[in-house]
C-alpha cells in the first residue's frame, strides 16, 4: 500500500525493460525511496520498500535508454517529455529581471483576459514542484469579470456577517480568549478589512478582487499539504508576469470561504477541498518605473 490521497492508496509501478537496460544505475542512484536499488549487476525493484514508489518519475528522467516505465498515482510514461534546449533557459539575470519587475496589481484595464492566455499560466505553474506526486492541488478558474464580480460580492456579504458576530457580546468575549499576536491583529486588520470590503460593496466598489478580469482559486485536497498550493500561486504569478499579465495575491478570500459550503459548492470547488489563496490576473493599468528590495526579517548564519 503507497501513501494515500484523492486518487487511493496504490502505490506507483516501474517497470525496466531489461533488454535496452545498461546498468548504468543512474534510476538506482536518484530513486528517492530506494525502490531501485542496482545489485549483482542489474537493477532490482523492491516494491515493499518503504512506502513504495511514490510515482515522482525521476528514474525516468534521468534513464539514458529509455529503458523504466513508471505508471500509477496519476503517472504515465507518456507524461515525460524533453527538456527544453539550453539556450531556451533562462540564466539568473532575467529570472531575477522578472522578479524585480513583477509588482502586485490592483488598478486593471477594461480588457478581457483571453482564455489560452489562463492555459498558458496554468500549464506553467503545473511545474511547480509539490510536497508528495500527484498534485493534490486544484484550481477553480473565474473567466470573465461577472464571475470574478460575483464571487467578491458574496465574500463582501460573508464578511458582513462576520463583522455583526464579532463586533456582539459574544464575538467580543471570543476576542478576549485570543492569544495577544492574534487578538492585536484581529483588531487592526481584520475587522477593519472586512469593514473596507462591507462598505466597498454598498459603493459599488471592489475591494476584495479589485474589478479584475479574470481570478485563479488554488484549492488543496484534505489529503494534500496546502503549501503547495502557495507554491503553485507562485508559479503562476511568476508566469503571469511573462506573458504580460499582471497579478496579486489574494488572501482575504480563503478563510470565510472555506467556512461557507454554500458558497463553496456555488462556485464550483470539489467537495472536500480547502480554499487557500486566489490569484488575479489582467493587464496593468498602471505603469511602475522602479522596483524596490524588501529584506527578509532576518538571516543568519549557523
Amino acid at each position: 500500500m503507497g501513501i494515500i490521497g484523492s486518487f487511493g492508496d496504490a502505490a506507483g509501478n516501474p517497470v525496466i525493460d531489461r533488454a535496452t537496460c545498461t546498468v548504468c544505475g543512474e534510476c538506482a542512484g536518484i530513486c528517492p525511496v530506494e525502490v531501485l536499488s542496482k545489485r549483482d549487476g542489474e537493477i532490482r525493484i523492491d516494491r515493499s520498500k518503504g512506502f513504495g514508489c511514490i510515482a515522482c518519475g525521476q528514474c525516468m528522467m534521468v534513464c539514458p535508454s529509455d529503458s523504466i516505465a513508471v505508471s500509477g498515482r496519476n503517472l504515465s510514461p507518456s507524461d515525460v517529455i524533453g527538456l527544453p534546449s539550453p539556450d531556451r533557459r533562462a540564466a539568473i539575470d532575467p529570472v531575477e529581471a522578472l522578479m524585480l519587475s513583477r509588482r502586485s496589481i490592483r488598478r486593471f484595464r477594461d480588457e478581457a483576459v483571453p482564455r489560452e492566455a489562463i492555459d498558458r499560466v496554468i500549464a506553467a505553474a503545473a511545474t511547480a514542484p509539490m510536497g508528495i506526486p500527484p498534485w493534490e492541488v486544484g484550481i477553480t478558474v473565474f473567466h470573465g469579470g461577472a464571475k470574478v464580480q460575483d464571487l467578491s460580492w458574496d465574500i463582501a456579504d460573508a464578511y458582513e456577517r462576520i463583522l455583526k458576530f464579532f463586533e456582539g457580546p459574544v464575538g467580543a468575549l471570543f476576542r478576549m480568549m485570543m492569544k495577544k499576536p492574534a487578538r492585536q491583529q484581529f483588531r487592526s486588520f481584520i475587522l477593519p478589512l472586512g469593514r473596507i470590503l462591507v462598505e466597498g460593496k454598498r459603493k459599488g466598489t471592489d475591494y476584495v478582487l479589485y474589478g479584475a478580469p479574470a481570478a485563479l482559486l488554488f484549492h488543496a485536497s484534505p489529503y494534500g499539504d496546502g503549501a503547495d498550493a502557495f507554491i503553485a500561486c507562485t508559479y503562476a504569478m511568476l508566469a503571469a508576469e511573462a506573458t504580460g499579465l499582471g497579478s496579486c495575491m489574494i488572501g482575504c478570500v480563503p478563510p470565510v470561504l472555506e467556512r461557507r459550503k454554500d458558497l463553496m459548492k456555488k462556485h464550483g470547488l470539489p467537495e472536500g477541498h480547502i480554499p487557500k489563496i486566489v490569484l488575479i490576473l489582467g493587464y496593468p493599468a498602471v505603469r511602475f518605473r522602479k522596483a524596490i528590495r524588501r529584506p527578509f526579517l532576518s538571516v543568519g548564519d549557523r
